[in-house]
């Protein structure tokens, strides 16, 4: 082992955008030595849209058979997911030994890391059977040798979709990578255990790891420089393709039109991404960090999760944060709305928490003890006190207001098990479906005093209960919906929604066709009284008057009217169509109305019958709290809490017929 192999190698294993053009060299960028690109190495090339037909052909095709709606049907996986939100197509990692300085291909050492990568790759599959590979290649026509790995995620989890579906995270999960807490996610622990294979792989071959720029890794010059690369790479191919499209339209390839389809839209957009990621890594790369101290670790918290969402880098020690010198100002705005993201005051913070923690006590004492246990002080003398683990000063009960007094605390506790109570009797008396879902409100009502669930009032400006809770009405309104409709099982809901919309859909046409017959019928009484005035006299109209007299006997020959007398039927009919019109209004709106109920019972039943009702809802819960940290930590959820299991877009479209949650 030479000298210069006794010197320690870093290791890069970052993601990437993906641009499988530049990948396989259909496109040349500008730091690429053309004559190098035979060395390099393909370990695999298919054609993504071949590749998912062949990974989810089948589990569609379930997933269509069983499917009782149309709108819900999938004609096509790919473009499901490309056109979607959630996912992406695919995802790409690049995997790198060493540097330019000391990798570089062509030395010693670059020879050395090409081994390594190939090593690499060769395992990486077996390491990782739920990233399904269709491009892979090794560059060694750039400064140094690297990998660019392409795959699909799937998971085989949740019993709604496909059976197979693309999911980055449930294909993480399924291979034993959970998340921690917020910061340490699958994808950090997935990347953690991949970078210790590549540490492993460098002591097999004597060296070790060396971290450079370990404490600012993300935001270093390296990273600024690879930005900077690739924003030029984009433009390069931009101006590819705008070659292209100057060509005549009879000398493109096939090739040609297809990187034009698929990469030019892309290409702009990434440009102006990419490009506002090199101003912001410029602005970090030469930021000062300067000290931010803040006393209270919930406030320090808070902070900190502002600044990750903004992508503003920063240290955290205890009670304390270093932000870069630019960034202090954005970290004062959110360290001002810490008060403000909590729900409204502490007084109501401290009242929520009672509320909910009276249904599992069974005494005013036994209250108490519960609220220790969750971090308050109790002070007992003329009146009882409780400070709050969030609060700086005592709350006396009594100022909380009448329902918080002792006396009245005890009457509420005696009257526990009565909302469950009555869940439980109409469970006796009900049907499969109905049990279904008391089953699922018991589930909820013990989620919610286990302060598993942040729960929100239907009336705000009463107390909180069972009775007062959105999640939980919610779920009563669909046992309601079901007795009205007379539904008896799944298959029922979807016969009942099906009715509704082609009934929704004649009412429309028919409603369209009379808001049309007004102006038409009123012509048309028209040319016939022109008709009768002149018929008798026809020979003394001119040549248009003519023509307006044979039209209108067309007129007067469709409607079989013989005499003038007989116009007053239509005049009627035309005086009663606005009442028409309103009627067949009124009853398409109650149709309506009708079918948006039907809709929300069958998302509502798809999510009861899943039997993860309550982890999905403490998880959108989460989600909602991280990416909604402007709303108050126990207001924000309504969306999610209403309509889990939903699409936002579906949730605000379901919302807005709703008199109970006009303020969403």
């Amino acid at each position: 082992m030479n000298e210069q192999q006794n010197n320690g190698l870093s290791v890069s294993f970052r993601i990437d955008d993906g641009i499988i053009e530049h990948n396989n060299r259909s496109f040349i960028a500008k730091n690429v030595v053309r004559e190098r690109i035979p060395d390099n190495i393909t370990y695999k090339k298919q054609n993504i849209r071949e590749f998912y037909s062949e990974l989810f052909g089948e589990a569609l095709a379930e997933y269509n058979s069983r499917m009782k709606r149309r709108d819900r049907i999938i004609p096509n996986y790919y473009e499901h997911i490309r056109k979607g939100k959630q996912e992406k197509t695919f995802e790409e990692i690049v995997v790198q030994f060493g540097d330019i300085n000391d990798c570089s291909v062509g030395s010693e050492n670059g020879e050395l890391a090409k081994q390594m990568l190939d090593e690499y790759m060769r395992g990486f599959e077996a390491r990782n059977p739920n990233l399904k590979v269709f491009n892979a290649v090794m560059h060694l026509d750039e400064a140094t040798p690297h990998l660019h790995i392409d795959f699909v995620p799937i998971t085989h989890t949740g019993s709604r979709g496909l059976s197979t579906r693309v999911s980055m995270s449930g294909a993480l999960r399924e291979m034993g990578f959970a998340p921690e807490n917020k910061f340490l996610t699958e994808w950090v622990a997935w990347s953690d255990s991949e970078r210790a294979v590549m540490e492993k792989i460098l002591r097999e071959h004597g060296l070790y790891r060396d971290d450079k720029n370990v404490h600012r890794e993300h935001w270093s010059v390296d990273e600024y420089k690879r930005k900077k690369q690739a924003a030029q790479e984009i433009r390069s191919m931009n101006d590819h393709i705008n070659a292209l499209k100057k060509k005549s339209d009879d000398s493109y390839t096939s090739e040609e039109i297809a990187a034009i389809k698929n990469q030019n839209d892309y290409m702009r957009s990434e440009i102006t991404k990419r490009d506002e990621k090199i101003a912001a890594l410029s602005r970090q790369v030469n930021a000062a960090f300067v000290p931010y101290e803040i006393y209270s670790d919930d406030k320090l918290q808070y902070v900190a999760d502002g600044l990750t969402r903004a992508k503003i880098p920063f240290i955290e020690e205890s009670r304390m944060l270093y932000v870069p010198d630019y960034a202090v100002k954005t970290a004062n705005v959110i360290a001002a709305h810490y008060q403000s993201a909590n729900i409204g005051t502490i007084r109501d913070r401290i009242v929520l928490d009672i509320d909910r923690l009276i249904y599992s006590s069974t005494s005013v004492e036994n209250l108490l003890s519960k609220l220790k246990e969750h971090g308050y002080e109790i002070k007992h003398g003329k009146y009882i006190a409780v400070k709050a683990p969030f609060a700086e000063r005592y709350v006396r009960l009594k100022s909380l207001g009448d329902e918080y007094l002792p006396k009245m605390l005890e009457r509420r506790i005696s009257l526990n098990g009565t909302y469950a109570r009555k869940v439980r009797e109409r469970m006796s008396r009900s049907s499969e479906m109905e049990k279904k879902i008391c089953s699922v409100i018991l589930d909820t009502t013990v989620a919610i005093h286990r302060f598993r669930i942040i729960p929100k009032k239907t009336k705000p400006q009463k107390i909180y209960t069972f009775s007062n809770d959105e999640s939980l009405n919610l779920l009563v309104e669909q046992l309601a919906t079901i007795a009205e409709f007379g539904i008896v099982s799944r298959d029922g809901i979807y016969a009942k929604a099906e009715e509704l919309k082609n009934s929704v859909d004649e009412k429309t046409k028919e409603l369209k066709a009379l808001s049309n017959e007004a102006p038409t019928l009123k012509s048309e009484i028209a040319q016939i009284r022109f008709y009768f005035e002149n018929v008798q006299n026809r020979r003394r109209l001119d040549s248009m008057g003519q023509v307006r007299l044979a039209a209108a006997k067309e007129v007067v020959d469709k409607h079989g009217i013989r005499s003038e007398s007989e116009i007053a039927e239509l005049e009627e009919r035309l005086k009663l169509l606005p009442i028409y019109i309103r009627t067949v209004q009124d009853k398409l709106a109650e149709e309506q109305a009708w079918l948006k109920r039907i809709d929300r019972l069958a998302d509502v039943y798809e999510c009861v019958i899943e039997g993860n009702y309550i982890d999905n809802l403490v998880k959108e819960q989460k989600e909602t709290e991280l990416k909604n940290p402007e709303k108050n930590k126990y207001g924000g959820i309504r969306l999610t809490v209403l309509f889990i299991g939903f699409s936002k877009t579906q949730a605000r479209r379901r919302l807005y017929h709703l008199s109970n949650y006009e303020n969403t």
